[in-house]
């Protein structure tokens, strides 16, 4: 089988209702650079755009007559997406779709945002799960997040300081198994309730799991259980 590095990147294709707005929004604002058009970038009803090393796809909105006309011989495959293209002149555009989007330094991007008259909707935010990101709505509603790995101060699972973390790391080695995947809540527990508040805050069990269960409830991993 094939590694990751053999296969091609994702693709992402978006329908949009003006496509010349559109390709200046990515082109002028967001820094993307066209890669292929058709017809031609003036009467454009396809064009393909490129961010480093990633694509994003715009096709130009049209009646569902006209959808499946193009789609030629094929009538499964216009009745497919003509029924899709109702679908987006009927509905709000780009509702529940979340597009991330890699940058080298987030908050270098944010700044040459502001110069190109780029509003975002949420300023460059660290968060949790070792990322840090901005967040951008496009003309038809579809909300890009560009972001950062980032190294993190301690693990998002005990608190433990993550001294040499990498970045988009998370968790300590106390609190992964051994394909880096978070251990149960019960196994971390345990080993914060012994390897910690009872071996080096001298508690007892019973005052050592209170700490344990309070500790743990400030903490992003686990921050949703009840």
């Amino acid at each position: 089988m094939s590694e990751c590095k053999d296969l091609f990147p994702i693709m992402v294709g978006f329908t949009v209702a003006n496509m010349q707005k559109s390709l200046a929004f990515y082109r002028n604002q967001l820094g993307f650079e066209l890669k292929e058009c058709w017809p031609n970038e003036k009467e454009a009803m396809w064009a393909s755009l490129a961010f480093g090393g990633q694509s994003v796809m715009l096709g130009q909105a049209a009646p569902a007559e006209q959808v499946e006309k193009m789609c030629g011989s094929n009538p499964v495959a216009g009745k497919f997406w003509g029924k899709k293209a109702t679908l987006f002149a009927e509905h709000p555009h780009g509702v529940g779709c979340n597009l991330y989007l890699h940058v080298s330094d987030v908050d270098a991007y944010a700044g040459k945002l502001g110069k190109n008259g780029v509003k975002t909707d949420l300023p460059p935010t660290t968060q949790f799960y070792g990322l840090r990101d901005i967040v951008v709505t496009d003309p038809d509603g579809y909300v890009l997040t560009f972001y950062t790995p980032v190294a993190m101060q301690s693990c998002q699972s005990c608190g433990m300081p993550l001294s040499e973390a990498k970045p988009g790391q998370m968790y300590c080695g106390y609190c992964v198994d051994q394909k880096g995947q978070l251990k149960p809540y019960e196994q971390v527990f345990e080993g914060t309730v012994t390897g910690y508040f009872m071996a080096h805050q001298k508690m007892d069990r019973k005052n050592a799991e209170k700490a344990t269960k309070d500790h743990l409830a400030k903490m992003p991993a686990w921050a949703k259980r009840k």
